[in-house]
């Protein structure tokens, strides 16, 4: 169920009453799990995308993960508070979800990106799917860095859905999986973003699918893609979020808001679900700064297959002009002559990013229904827009501009929430952040109007929120969580000793998970323990009474057990 606290509102009239019963109830449907109530089976265990579980209790304010013994084990002896360890492999930058009595998480490195399913109960391996690496295409840009699967998966019934580190969205059949049939026979069906859409990914997919009703949601990743300064095919006229039917992944469904143009790198966010007035709306954190509320497919319109249509491009084309010192100054760039584009210069430092001017851009793209889009607010503040864009290698001056919305958006309360940043490695641990809430029952652009408020005292920030409460838990990419009011944005406290790699925050059983640190979900400031492991790029989950979290390239499952500091 999607996480709620009490709360006093005026009295509504009974045709309010009605409205607000059947969103409850739509709620409550569509948050429901098929598997076991307390299974956490997808990124942040629920549709609204709130990092936050209203159920768990009895978990543990401490507990001790032991450095590996020389014969590179774990002595579980040497352990507190641990019920088992598993080792992952080389890389684990996956995020656990708990399901039917299974674990997965993603791992692995480029050669051997796998999906691993290990036994809730004892850790156990019960299987390991290997990514097949396609086959090199000149035509096809893809990304083929070495993180491994790093999409969160979603369970359904018999039904696991994640996008491979090839740009590939997959659905596999988990009992032919783990009956040990060849990973092939295993696949119900399979998309490929980078061949059929062109979509071009910026290091590795990061997106868990949003599985609605009969469709599943997913973020393209987009983007300019560039790698040691080195070009790759750049298509901003590819949509960014599309939709396919979840038994035949049949393409049904994309946006159209051309977001491409407007990115100085990528798009990792997931789409996350609301229930608004009754209505459902589908949240994407986009990579211009932009978070945008669709409708959900319509069920009913008519989809022809593998058909192509030309767009073009409507806004101007956006240079990102490096501005750095005995570089360009930007307002040097004119376009050529003769241009019939509209040119935005922005600066960045240290790689700039250019679209050509000879002619307006146009695309092929799959003629499919449109998203119809309900709202769109753009979440990043207009001093910040003028700030430099830098490089992974460029020094900061502590005001570089967040480019992107890489967190989820959560939906709470007719609200939608969510922290811009971009990657900690560009802009360094200085840079400039912004935290926005949303009204939801708004339409057409709700950056002033549906906004009810926003915090600028926080970094930019990769993490996706954890709400609970009515308090709002969010952590930055210079290690400070913040606890904000969830209804007027006012900040209760802050710790900064925090270890967060672009990990998020997690909520349950009244105390607050980080990266080295473990507080209590209150108003009031309290700290439990700041000895515990960080977990990297990886974000725990918790289910069935049991805290999982990756450490030291190995998966821990916590719980009571009665263990002292």
């Amino acid at each position: 169920m999607t996480f709620t606290a009490p709360r006093t509102e005026p009295q509504p009239s009974i045709k309010t009453c009605k409205a607000v019963i059947g969103s409850v109830l739509a709620t409550l449907l569509l948050a429901m799990p098929v598997a076991n109530a307390a299974d956490w089976p997808s990124w942040c265990g629920q549709p609204s995308r709130n990092m936050a579980s209203a159920t768990e209790k009895g978990l543990p304010s401490w507990f001790d993960c032991p450095k590996e013994n020389a014969a590179g084990e774990i002595d579980p002896a040497t352990t507190k508070n641990v019920k088992w360890v598993a080792k992952l492999g080389a890389n684990a930058f996956g995020s656990p979800v708990v399901s039917q009595g299974k674990v997965f998480i993603g791992g692995g490195r480029q050669d051997t990106a796998c999906l691993l399913c290990l036994d809730e109960k004892t850790g156990r391996e019960l299987g390991r799917f290997i990514c097949q690496r396609p086959a090199k295409d000149e035509s096809v840009a893809r990304c083929m860095e070495s993180w491994g699967v790093c999409s969160t998966p979603t369970v359904e019934d018999d039904r696991l859905y994640f996008v491979s580190p090839y740009q590939q969205v997959l659905c596999l059949d988990l009992h032919a999986w783990l009956s040990g049939a060849a990973a092939e026979k295993s696949i119900v069906w399979q998309y490929d973003l980078a061949k059929d859409l062109k979509a071009v990914q910026q290091h590795t997919a990061a997106c868990s699918v949003l599985v609605h009703g009969d469709f599943v949601y997913v973020c393209t990743g987009n983007g300019r893609w560039m790698v040691s300064s080195k070009p790759y095919p750049y298509y901003p006229l590819a949509p960014s979020l599309v939709a396919f039917n979840k038994k035949t992944g049949q393409l049904v469904a994309r946006d159209d808001e051309q977001i491409g143009e407007r990115l100085w790198r990528g798009q990792w966010s997931s789409p996350s679900l609301g229930v608004v007035d009754g209505k459902e709306q589908i949240y994407f954190g986009a990579g211009d700064g932009v978070c945008y509320a669709f409708e959900p497919v319509d069920p009913n319109a008519p989809v022809v297959p593998n058909r192509l249509i030309t767009t073009t491009l409507r806004g101007p084309i956006v240079q990102f002009v490096d501005v750095a010192p005995k570089k360009t100054k930007a307002a040097e760039i004119t376009p050529p002559a003769g241009a019939a584009v509209l040119v935005e210069v922005r600066p960045s430092i240290g790689r700039p990013v250019f679209s050509p001017l000879d002619a307006i851009p146009t695309a092929q793209v799959p003629d499919v229904p449109v998203l119809k889009k309900i709202w769109w607010c753009d979440c990043i503040p207009p001093a910040y827009r003028k700030n430099f864009f830098y490089a992974g290698d460029a020094k900061s001056d502590g005001n570089g501009r967040p480019c992107e919305i890489m967190a989820t958006p959560v939906f709470y309360r007719n609200r939608v929430y969510v922290a811009i940043g971009g990657d900690p490695h560009h802009g360094g641990p200085g840079s400039l952040g912004n935290l926005v809430c949303m009204e939801a029952a708004k339409t057409g652009d709700i950056t002033q109007s549906g906004r009810i408020w926003s915090y600028d005292k926080i970094n930019q920030s990769a993490a996706t929120l954890a709400i609970a409460y009515g308090l709002v838990f969010a952590l930055d990419e210079s290690n400070v969580l913040h606890c904000l009011d969830a209804e007027t944005g006012q900040c209760y406290w802050t710790y900064e000793k925090c270890k967060n790699d672009m990990s998020s925050p997690l909520v349950a059983d009244g105390k607050v998970f980080t990266g080295k640190a473990i507080l209590s979900a209150s108003k009031e400031f309290k700290l439990l323990t700041d000895a515990i492991p960080a977990g990297g790029y990886s974000t725990p989950c918790v289910a069935n009474g049991v805290l999982f979290l990756v450490h030291d390239k190995r998966l821990w499952a916590i719980g009571d057990k009665g263990d002292k500091p």
